[in-house]
């Protein structure tokens, strides 16, 4: 059993770390969700669909990993825990989860394309190539699923039409991984949009350009 200082910390970790995500852009709204491990068989998640700037550690509930329906203390959990209980349970050696929707991670993860580890810093960082999870709606057990095994020896992947998950030993490994998967996507984006095109150089403009025509091909079609 934990002691109520370390809980109390943690509590204190999990309202932070949405408010960081909202400050590095990593997410927008109250959307994505947060946990940390308490013990074996506990975690502490963010709550459901509430603007983190306007939470208090005091609102963060505690959930059984072996049974995410079972919670006590704080605010209504999110909807998203069973995926945060199963890679939990699955990764004895992780004690954070991130599930976040940032911008250019979410393309791919829109397009359902997996990124391939092309540096060495990827390789290290992410264990390989980050690949799409089955798709599933919110909430569902094939969601649950489908993240579970994407994650299988990697700390993230990406959830088919929907955003990502990113794990780590500590909670700054989770932001880590979640910034390197973001930084990440974007070069590989404007590589693939310089290949794509010819141009010589990459901007925003050029990418929506590309997409546009790409839009209206299949529009017409």
């Amino acid at each position: 059993m934990w002691d109520k200082n370390t809980e109390m910390e943690l509590r204190r970790l999990v309202k932070d770390s949405g408010v960081k995500l909202l400050e590095e852009n990593l997410v927008q709204g109250t959307w994505g969700n947060i946990s940390v491990r308490l013990d074996e068989d506990h975690m502490l998640v963010s709550p459901t669909g509430l603007d983190y700037n306007h939470l208090e550690p005091e609102d963060m509930p505690i959930v059984q990993i072996s049974d995410p329906s079972i919670w006590s203390d704080g605010l209504k959990p999110t909807s998203e825990r069973k995926i945060h209980a199963a890679v939990l349970a699955s990764r004895p050696e992780i004690n954070a989860c991130i599930h976040s929707h940032p911008v250019f991670a979410t393309i791919m993860a829109s397009c359902r394309m997996p990124l391939p580890a092309y540096t060495d810093e990827l390789k290290e960082i992410m264990g390989g190539d980050v690949i799409v999870g089955a798709y599933g709606l919110p909430g569902t057990k094939k969601l649950m699923e489908g993240t579970v095994e994407a994650m299988k020896g990697r700390n993230a992947c990406f959830m088919a039409n929907h955003g990502v998950f990113c794990v780590g030993e500590t909670m700054e490994e989770a932001f880590n991984v979640l910034r390197t998967l973001e930084k990440s996507v974007y070069e590989f984006i404007q590589m693939q949009t310089l290949e794509k095109t010819g141009a010589k150089e990459y901007s925003d403009e050029l990418l929506f350009r590309v997409f546009t025509k790409k839009a209206n091909y299949f529009l017409k079609k």
